[in-house]
């Protein structure tokens, strides 16, 4: 009986594992990865990556991912709730800070070749930034 309980409770679960859809991950670093995209996606809906800083504010979070990404169309450091634009006439960019509350800040990058989204979120547990980067 016991085998017969056992074989059924490993069908069950085999049937609820394959329903189950994992979606592929490319791991960037220690704390980015992004979706597997084709690139009709990406032209649909943007090249994605997430970020998660565990235990970090919005604040630390930013500024240690501005330290450890080559972004130099990102100022440094940020005040939340501080809305601020930055052009960089020369090479053509434009940076918008806004916040929608202390815990979210959207910040959209205009470039010659398209344009990038971050969108940070800071939740109890730490801070996401999600990257979509939106080629023309």
């Amino acid at each position: 009986m016991k085998a017969y309980l056992m074989i059924g409770a490993l069908l069950y679960s085999s049937a609820l594992f394959a329903e189950t859809k994992t979606e592929n991950r490319v791991v960037h670093d220690k704390y980015c990865s992004s979706p597997e995209q084709t690139m009709d996606d990406v032209y649909e809906n943007g090249a994605i990556t997430d970020c998660v800083y565990a235990g970090l504010s919005i604040a630390d979070a930013y500024k240690k991912y501005v330290n450890e990404h080559d972004e130099d169309y990102l100022v440094k450091t940020i005040k939340v709730n501080n809305n601020i634009q930055k052009e960089y006439t020369k090479d053509g960019v434009s940076v918008d800070y806004k916040w929608e509350n202390p815990q979210k800040l959207m910040i959209e990058q205009q470039f010659a070749g398209g344009f990038t989204e971050l969108l940070l979120e800071e939740g109890q547990k730490g801070t996401k930034i999600t990257i979509t980067g939106h080629p023309d």
